[in-house]
């Protein structure tokens, strides 16, 4: 089964994350924005993809529906304003509206009757060396990897009572290292370099230690394991994304 349609739904939420940066919580002119990108990309794979004006206006609203929930949702989420109640239903139907989302493109790729090719003024570029299907998909991992799998690991710590927010003031630099780590543990995996991503990933440890040692000597610690907590949990929830993303680009 073609994971084109999977590559585009990543492309399109990672897209619209992109313009949320860094910011737990935008604003609801941002938020349109972000939707609008989403939107754009989602229209014109589709239209590239041609599965019928049925099919494609259905996919298109289910899609860009889902992707709508995932912004108002997880922006809900991580909001320090709202109630713990409140933010746990936000952190809820962001994960449910990605779990759907994703089998909605994998499922949905049944109505796409036509192979995504090159145009012809690309037909003799270097571009052309890769068939554009597995473009598509190398394309959505990489863009998701960048800001929507930190919103994602964020979201997890929050659930398991290691929030980010306090933590990631002693560990400086996560989320910025964490997009260039996973970046390089998808393009080593799907290379079939496994044992080369296992190095980053022990890098990563070596090179955090001593941060993780003055962290928990440091006076303002709130536990005899919370930093260490953040770490372990944030790292592994990071490398299981970019994992699956390497995964992706391997099986299209």
């Amino acid at each position: 089964m073609s994971l084109v349609l999977v590559g585009l739904w990543l492309a399109a939420i990672g897209a619209s994350d992109l313009l949320r940066a860094s910011q737990d919580v935008v604003t609801p002119r941002r938020l349109l924005a972000c939707l609008g990108v989403a939107t754009t990309v989602l229209l014109v794979g589709l239209l590239r993809l041609d599965p019928g004006v049925g099919p494609g206006a259905l996919l298109l609203a289910v899609l860009g529906g889902l992707v709508a929930t995932w912004l108002v949702s997880s922006t809900l989420a991580l909001d320090p304003r709202r109630t713990p109640q409140q933010r746990d239903v936000g952190r809820a139907v962001a994960f449910a509206a990605l779990a759907v989302g994703g089998l909605t493109a994998l499922l949905g790729v049944q109505a796409v009757t036509t192979t995504l090719t090159w145009p012809d003024v690309l037909s003799r570029t270097v571009a052309a060396r890769w068939p554009a299907a597995d473009l598509v998909v190398a394309t959505g991992v990489v863009l998701a990897q960048l800001v929507t799998a930190n919103i994602v690991v964020r979201l997890l710590l929050d659930a398991v009572g290691v929030p980010a927010t306090t933590n990631e003031k002693r560990l400086k630099g996560g989320r910025v290292l964490g997009p260039m780590e996973r970046i390089l543990i998808v393009g080593l995996g799907a290379l079939g370099e496994l044992t080369a991503a296992a190095i980053v990933v022990a890098a990563k440890g070596l090179l955090r230690f001593p941060e993780l040692q003055r962290a928990q000597r440091g006076p303002e610690a709130d536990g005899p394991s919370d930093v260490s907590e953040y770490f372990l949990i944030g790292s592994l929830a990071s490398w299981l994304v970019a994992l699956g993303g390497a995964a992706l680009i391997h099986l299209a």
